[in-house]
């Protein structure tokens, strides 16, 4: 089984909730878990503010899209902006770990299964986060 939800969003951080509403009304039907889904959401606000942020930069007439790609084993989502992208293979976190900003790679690192970041083919920046599909940790 593979499913797939898109969503289109002006660069307006008030629709910043609006993928993690989607999310976990499609991945408690999937039966994962609360802690899980937590963390992945936590992932995908961070991955959505970066790309209206920096990406689009809060250029309201710019767009960012979000799929939501499901299969038997992972949620995979993967936000697109229109942004020049950034040197990610060349990027070092901060040693100030309690700076307000700058934490948003650090925050989808560890709390997804695999983190991506590309170029899509139509030219667009993609960030792509995985998170296995189950039960929190300790749970059955």
């Amino acid at each position: 089984m593979s499913t797939r939800v898109e969503l289109r969003l002006p660069s307006r951080m008030e629709y910043l909730g609006v993928p993690d509403v989607v999310l976990l009304e499609i991945g408690g039907e999937l039966g994962c878990g609360k802690r899980r889904l937590e963390e992945l959401g936590t992932a995908i606000i961070e991955a959505c503010t970066n790309a209206m942020e920096h990406g689009n930069h809060l250029a309201e007439e710019l767009f960012i899209e979000i799929w939501f790609e499901l299969d038997d084993e992972n949620i995979t989502v993967t936000v697109l902006d229109q942004g020049p992208g950034f040197d990610h293979a060349g990027w070092i976190p901060s040693e100030d770990l309690m700076r307000q900003r700058g934490r948003g790679i650090l925050i989808m690192r560890e709390f997804t299964d695999h983190l991506e970041f590309s170029r899509h083919a139509d030219g667009r920046f993609l960030t792509r986060l995985v998170k296995k599909i189950g039960p929190d940790d300790g749970q059955e």
